[in-house]
């Protein structure tokens, strides 16, 4: 079966930046001594996803929506992302995108791109300035309770999908889909994927795709 639809990371995978909330930590310059440390005790198993999103949150409340949005909108594409989804498009192949990241980057990042369709996690606003409170909607790698929910959804199967993403946070869903896509890893990250492409334009994963495809067709 060709490939139908492909799921796509953000952060780091259609955008430059790895982190979207590190970004705006540090551009409110509360990374150093704050953010920080609730980062190495997510990933010393000491909190959980939802408790270190909730610490992170509360470091912005009391913000502008306005204000973070717009140290967002600098975040740049990955070169060749726009031109990767069009081609897509125009294959008919279904895109989403399934991400940890915010939900303001996520869905200018879908509107502006075409992408179909978004999942990703919300900050609380309220007269428009934060109030600390998080809904986590895609938790650290548990986007393969996504990548299925969504196939059943609109009526696809696991050979049909694709994944395209750059980290650890990804292999839940790179494990729900037949072919997954590794694309411009950190530095000791290995997953078991079918391929990797360690830089260069997104537009490689068209060739990854069109190739799976051709010995699929049937």
């Amino acid at each position: 079966m060709p490939i139908k639809i492909v799921f796509f990371d953000c952060d780091g995978t259609l955008t430059k930046i790895k982190s979207s909330w590190e970004y705006i930590h540090r551009r409110l310059n509360i990374w150093n001594n704050n953010a920080d440390k609730y980062q190495a005790l997510f990933h010393s198993g000491l909190i959980d996803y939802d408790e270190f999103c909730r610490r992170d949150a509360l470091l912005w409340k009391g913000n502008r929506l306005e204000d973070l949005v717009c140290i967002l909108d600098e975040i740049p594409y990955q070169e060749g992302a726009h031109e990767a989804v069009s081609a897509l498009k125009k294959e008919g192949i279904y895109t989403v995108i399934l991400s940890t990241g915010l939900s303001f980057v996520v869905e200018r990042v879908r509107d502006e791109l075409g992408i179909d369709m978004s999942v990703s996690n919300d900050l609380v606003v309220k007269n428009g300035h934060f109030t600390g409170e998080t809904k986590i909607n895609v938790g650290y790698n548990k986007k393969g309770y996504w990548v299925n929910r969504i196939l059943r959804e609109i009526g696809e199967d696991k050979p049909g999908a694709c994944a395209v993403g750059d980290g650890e946070g990804d292999a839940d869903m790179f494990s729900a889909v037949n072919l997954s896509v590794l694309y411009m890893p950190g530095e000791h990250i290995s997953l078991p994927v079918n391929h990797i492409i360690h830089g260069g334009s997104l537009t490689k994963i068209l060739d990854v795709i069109r190739g799976y495809n051709k010995n699929h067709e049937n």
